[in-house]
């Protein structure tokens, strides 16, 4: 699936929601905005060009129009034709990409107090695509209802419906891409490595689990989660230390031995490594936070 990968925050802001029967004759003008414009066709089909790209979009069709490029119908509609629309904004340049290009199991870095500003993350939504549109109408209808009545009470509904909407069509992005071997094989992974926060960790524990080379296991991981097995692991074991750290004052060796490491200098130097400051510092800069 043909994908759009737009950076949040911001998120996306509603501007305006419409549905309409476009009869036969019926044919969109010519237009150039700063705005996303997104066409979902219930029945018949709308033909539109975006920047000499011509679409035939019928029922069950989604196409996201970009703001910057030039979109047209580039001929009329033949019968009535069933359409839903939103407009919205996003400040930011999207990135064209295939949904099969998308490492949905990567590990994002959550946020803390310790954060000034939001982390950046990702929305993805499918460029053009044929999907089931049944989870989308009921959102699609109380935001036309909303948008009728709008007063100061619903507003802040509608922006939310809008969120809302996106997330879906993430979901059915999500969904549209069959997991590979490789997929399965990293999510398996994901939840059978954290025993290893406490335990000895050998490879030959992977083969006997996963009847696989441990060398391409790690591969499986490192592909969908930007780490291999023993990256893993060390994530997963300082994560484990700063939960540790943070809740209470078990002493630092006690802790280095809590997550398997005997050595405290080495638990020492792998967490500095790892987040930039020593145990020590990272439990005083815990301290009072909540």
């Amino acid at each position: 699936m043909e994908c759009l990968q737009l950076p949040i925050p911001p998120l996306p802001q509603f501007v305006t929601v419409g549905h309409s029967i476009w009869r036969p004759g019926n044919q969109h003008f010519k237009r150039n905005f700063p705005m996303y414009d997104m066409l979902l066709v219930i029945k018949g089909t709308i033909y539109m060009t975006e920047d000499e790209r011509p679409y035939a979009v019928g029922a069950g069709d989604l196409l996201l129009l970009e703001p910057g490029h030039t979109h047209v119908g580039h001929r009329p509609c033949d019968e009535d034709t069933e359409i839903y629309w939103i407009h919205f904004y996003h400040p930011m340049p999207a990135i064209s990409l295939s949904s099969h290009q998308i490492s949905w199991s990567s590990i994002l870095e959550p946020g803390t107090d310790a954060d000034f500003l939001p982390r950046r993350q990702s929305l993805f939504l499918p460029k053009w695509a044929n999907i089931d549109p049944k989870p989308l109408l009921p959102i699609l209808r109380e935001m036309l209802t909303i948008q009728q009545k709008l007063n100061l009470e619903n507003a802040a509904r509608l922006h939310g419906l809008l969120v809302r909407l996106l997330e879906q069509l993430q979901q059915l992005t999500i969904e549209s891409t069959k997991p590979s071997r490789s997929l399965t094989l990293s999510r398996r992974l994901e939840e059978f490595l954290p025993r290893f926060i406490k335990e000895p960790f050998h490879s030959a524990l992977l083969e006997a689990q996963f009847h696989f080379n441990a060398e391409y296991l790690s591969r499986c991981l490192k592909k969908h989660t930007g780490k291999t097995a023993v990256q893993y692991i060390r994530y997963l074991k300082i994560e484990e230390a700063k939960l540790l750290l943070a809740a209470g004052e078990l002493p630092v060796p006690v802790i280095a031995e809590a997550i398997g490491v005997e050595d405290y200098n080495y638990f020492i130097r792998m967490f500095r490594e790892t987040t930039g400051q020593t145990p020590g510092d990272y439990r005083s800069s815990r301290q009072g936070l909540s």
